[in-house]
């Protein structure tokens, strides 16, 4: 067996030669020993290992290459070698080439880091939370970007070849979501692209989002409100603008002890609820699911809300039932405002039934702009209230937060006459709770904010159970 020397040979991620001028500089993981250095100039994203600068280290790992030659001719097993490995840095190194994503680990393994599209003899771009869409200094070669686009789907267990090269799953390890245009005819061979979704291992609360600017605390309640009495609830925006984000905060805000139903197809949201039934549309196969399936079966089991993660074509009139059930339906849907979404709904192929599309009556608009250099999500709420829609919490640019623009919207939307009506309350009380809400969101707010700065806690798990609990003690004492 014949074995080119250079196929042991392991990749190691170095800086450029050139001086960096960094903006920022952080490591991945964030600890004692870290595996990747980033720096993020005004343009880039550069990432390298860390053992690059260190010596002794380096000599290590040449020492280590020779001994792969004896894995590779079958003389000594991987597992054994790298037992005997003490440094992490190498260890590391020796895994992601031959048992993980190779270099793209570095991306994997980085909180900031949302979004990865890779093409095979370009750039590799990001999208990080904070500096947005980047280039980096790793370029995968067309061998190389089809070797990686064959590793994830083997490790989901899905087909890609010339004859299927298009394929999107959940890879296993770490939850992403990949989308492949495989190398083949329909790219005239001449490249691969692969794009992942990364899904945030710690995903931001509310106060979170508040402490951001995202959203104001007056919005925050009224949204909190329209989820407690499963008020449908559309999420609108272009790519990559804090949809899902917004989301997975809201969806937090369900009622503790609640029975959570999500239909997605592919899983992106995350629910604190106890009871969550968890479920994903199946589009291949001999027996398929499709959304209307998953949501037949979600009736029957006498849940309390049934949430369909994103709407993107005809599965819409399918959607429309959970609203008709009365279940809530926090859902992202990419449209550039609500009078646009709703557009689309009422037009070919959707079609949705006019009637339906009436009872669609909170929608929030997610916006990125531009704040000292920084990427910033601010979102706005509007509502749609006896076909016209009327905005409700609107961004100003100039004092840069988010204002109220209606005098009382509990009291200025007849829509709020079906809440009234589905759950047996008056609009005094609709208005006392919407006031107790703004109070203990400003309360647990102010709190959270003293024990930690970041606010990174409570986090969304846990923040339900304080909330309501809060929310209880002052609607009763009043």
């Amino acid at each position: 067996m014949s074995i080119d020397l250079e196929s042991v040979k392991l990749k190691v991620i170095k800086p450029p030669a050139t001086r960096l001028e960094c903006i920022e500089t952080y490591s991945v993981p964030s600890s004692k020993k870290p595996l990747y250095t980033v720096c993020i100039t005004r343009d880039l994203y550069i990432v390298f290992d860390t053992i690059v600068q260190d010596p002794v280290a380096m000599r290590e790992l040449s020492k280590i290459e020779e001994k792969l030659y004896d894995v590779l001719v079958g003389e000594e097993s991987l597992v054994d070698l790298l037992e005997r490995v003490s440094d992490e840095r190498i260890k590391h190194i020796i895994e992601r080439q031959y048992t993980g994503y190779d270099v793209i680990e570095a991306f994997f393994l980085d909180p900031n880091i949302i979004n990865v599209h890779i093409m095979s003899n370009k750039p590799v771009q990001i999208h990080h939370r904070v500096y947005g869409r980047l280039e980096t200094n790793i370029t995968l070669s067309q061998e190389e970007a089809v070797e990686l686009a064959l590793r994830f789907a083997t490790a989901a267990g899905r087909p890609l070849s010339e004859a299927m090269p298009l394929a999107s799953f959940i890879e296993p390890r770490y939850e992403a979501r990949i989308s492949i245009v495989f190398s083949s005819d329909i790219t005239m061979r001449r490249s691969a692209t692969i794009d992942i979704r990364k899904l945030t291992e710690t995903p931001w609360s509310v106060l979170k989002l508040i402490h951001l600017g995202s959203l104001s605390i007056e919005e925050t309640a009224f949204l909190w409100l329209m989820v407690k009495y499963k008020v449908p609830i559309l999420i609108v925006g272009g790519l990559m603008t804090g949809k899902t984000t917004l989301a997975t905060a809201l969806l937090a805000l369900i009622p503790p002890g609640s029975r959570v139903f999500t239909v997605e197809d592919t899983p992106e949201i995350r629910i604190s609820a106890t009871y969550w039934t968890r479920t994903t549309t199946r589009e291949y196969g001999e027996y398929k699911i499709a959304v209307f399936d998953l949501l037949k079966t979600s009736v029957r089991l006498s849940e309390d809300y049934i949430i369909v993660g994103e709407i993107r074509g005809e599965e819409a009139r399918e959607w429309a039932h959970s609203i008709l059930l009365g279940h809530c339906a926090i859902t992202t849907f990419h449209a550039e405002s609500p009078e646009a979404a709703l557009l689309r709904l009422l037009s070919p192929p959707i079609s949705l039934d006019p009637q339906v599309a009436k009872m669609l009556n909170v929608f929030v608009k997610t916006n990125i702009v531009e704040r000292n250099g920084k990427r910033a999500f601010r979102h706005e709420v509007y509502v749609q209230d006896e076909n016209i829609v009327k905005p409700v919490f609107t961004y100003n640019p100039s004092a840069d937060r988010i204002e109220r623009v209606v005098e009382n919207p509990i009291r200025s939307f007849k829509f709020i006459e079906r809440i009234e009506l589905a759950h047996r309350v008056t609009r005094d009380l609709l208005e006392r709770e919407y006031r107790a809400m703004i109070s203990t969101l400003e309360e647990v707010y102010r709190e959270a904010l003293s024990v930690d700065p970041t606010l990174e806690t409570p986090s969304y798990k846990e923040l339900a159970e304080i909330l309501y609990k809060k929310l209880a003690e002052k609607l009763s004492s009043t």
